[in-house]
């Protein structure tokens, strides 16, 4: 009979085969060489739900721009850093809306796969997958295109938004730095 600790590194290592699995993520972010980089190294081993407050806080800072800070702290930030904050924010806007037609793109390719032998169908099927209209914005939830807030850091750090040693940062304990 295994014991309690047992049971819990055997679901853990499932979770992570589990995880290490999904086709999805390579598919959509093409970063395979750093998740490589960083799953050979024992001390980096890619786990999203325990991130630091300053990981989270700088993440939800890329996701939400100025909407992490009370209307108090937006008076008090210098104006070039407000600046800096929503030109990373337009920026991850941008980048996610541009990421969610192409995931869109390539399920509606997957879906019209059946009709890939009539003339109709083949007209659609030669549009080009990374073809994408800027001025669309995808509307789309990231649930409903199941992307995961794992799938989302590293998209953020492959685009340059996150730092590339985000998965090492420490957190900062003055107050005033962040």
């Amino acid at each position: 009979m295994l014991n309690e600790s047992q049971k819990q590194q055997i679901q853990k290592q499932l979770q992570i085969q589990k995880l290490s699995q999904r086709k999805e993520r390579y598919e959509y972010l093409g970063i395979l060489s750093e998740y490589q980089l960083y799953a050979e190294r024992e001390s980096h081993k890619l786990d999203y739900t325990k991130l630091n407050p300053y990981q989270h806080f700088l993440f939800k800072r890329v996701l939400h721009g100025l909407n992490v800070y009370t209307p108090a702290e937006i008076e008090q930030l210098h104006w070039d850093k407000k600046r800096r904050i929503k030109k990373v924010w337009q920026r991850a806007q941008d980048e996610v809306n541009k990421w969610k037609q192409i995931i869109c793109a390539k399920k509606f390719n997957e879906i019209f796969k059946v009709f890939e032998k009539s003339p109709f169908g083949k007209e659609i099927l030669d549009i080009p997958v990374d073809e994408i209209d800027p001025e669309y914005v995808n509307k789309l939830t990231f649930k409903d295109l199941n992307i995961n807030y794992e799938d989302l850091i590293l998209f953020f750090m492959a685009k340059g938004l996150l730092p590339k040693n985000f998965l090492d940062l420490k957190p900062k304990l003055e107050k005033g730095i962040i």
